[in-house]
């Protein structure tokens, strides 16, 4: 019996965040719900997107505490009549509301999964004082199952004595549409992502200019993504300052692949603390791009320094530009890497992932062995 079977007239509660805005963790919620469409499987939903991004959450904020009483009052309404529920969550709202989730689930009788979005919840937990990280840790163990999106955080709350996490890499719809590689001169990049600092495009951006001083290196770069509040001021001052760039707005939920394929090679040179396996790199892997990225959390296990990309170290520009300047200059190269990313995609792919997430789930309605929330207590070194 397939996964499909498997989960054949399920009812799935999915909560987690749905564009607007569009960010990686609302794509990857919404081809989960695209996916489900094709597998005989029911989606119940509790959207838990904000208005907008803010680099910081803050929970004292009224809007902040109206949200997350609907996304629970809903949350409520709805579990009685699901059979599995799968949380994508922000650190903050497993701090929050986490306990709420798991506790309910356990209540009904239902099996729950917690995917923490990012990868930085590990470092997360241990940043925090005793008293919070005994409270994250309880809920973690008392889940169904957490859902590690990279090895490295799989590792590192293994590490924090956590037995139930399971490895779900990251994900994005294959592309069927036929490729149409650009044939011009020059070397042409996309950087897709929101516009932030941690990102990377000021960086970017500092190495373009050096490379549009060189008479002899021919490089273009287009940028596209919600550029944040904080930062916006900053980076079109930024911008116009610098040849041979240019801003080209938002790119539709889900469609980045097939615009890449109109591109050479992905630059993301990202320092972000929360980066796991970042969506935009997948579908630069998928469109068959080289990428352009840093040695950063666990960015390698996507990207293979000098097989499908090129990684440098974080922040160093000198470095950065280089990397660039060695792709514009070596044709042979880029197709080797563009068909190395290609390969590689396949292991990402939504209709490889998601029917293992779903016999995961779906396996049986078993709640765990452990029971730390009915204790109360958890052992923090």
């Amino acid at each position: 019996m397939g996964p499909t079977d498997q989960s054949k007239d399920r009812r799935l509660l999915v909560v987690g965040p749905l564009p607007p805005p569009i960010g990686g963790g609302s794509v990857s919620v919404q081809v989960l719900l695209e996916e489900l469409s094709h597998r005989a499987v029911v989606p119940l939903v509790v959207n838990t997107s904000p208005r907008s991004y803010r680099k910081k959450t803050q929970l004292a904020r009224l809007e902040t505490l109206e949200r997350g009483a609907r996304i629970l009052w809903k949350y409520l309404r709805e579990i009685r009549r699901c059979d599995a529920v799968i949380v994508y969550a922000t650190n903050t709202l497993l701090l929050t509301l986490g306990y709420l989730f798991v506790l309910a689930a356990r209540a009904w009788g239902k099996p729950i999964y917690l995917k923490p979005l990012g990868a930085d919840l590990g470092s997360f937990i241990e940043a925090r004082r005793a008293p919070l990280r005994g409270h994250l840790i309880t809920v973690l163990q008392a889940a169904t199952g957490v859902l590690a999106q990279t090895h490295q955080l799989q590792d590192e709350l293994r590490a924090l004595s956590c037995t139930n996490i399971y490895y779900v890499p990251g994900y994005r719809p294959p592309l069927t549409d036929c490729l149409s590689k650009r044939d011009g001169a020059g070397l042409h990049l996309v950087f897709v992502s929101q516009i932030v600092r941690e990102k990377g495009p000021f960086l970017l951006l500092d190495a373009m200019r050096r490379l549009a001083a060189e008479a002899e290196t021919d490089v273009r770069c287009d940028f596209y993504g919600p550029v944040l509040a904080e930062d916006r001021t900053a980076f079109f001052e930024r911008l116009a300052a610098t040849p041979g760039v240019e801003y080209c707005g938002l790119v539709q939920a889900g469609g980045a692949s097939l615009l890449m394929t109109a591109y050479d090679a992905l630059a993301f040179p990202t320092s972000y603390g929360g980066e796991g396996h970042p969506g935009v790199i997948i579908e630069a892997m998928q469109a068959g791009l080289p990428i352009i990225s840093t040695h950063h959390r666990a960015i390698a296990e996507l990207v293979e320094d000098g097989e499908n990309g090129l990684l440098v170290p974080r922040g160093d520009c000198d470095a950065l530009t280089a990397a660039i300047r060695r792709l514009a200059f070596d044709r042979r190269l880029r197709e080797h890497m563009g068909r190395a990313s290609q390969h590689r995609a396949k292991a990402f792919s939504s209709d490889v992932v998601i029917p293992q997430l779903l016999a995961l789930i779906f396996r049986d309605g078993r709640r765990p062995a452990h029971d730390h929330l009915a204790c109360g207590s958890v052992k923090v070194d």
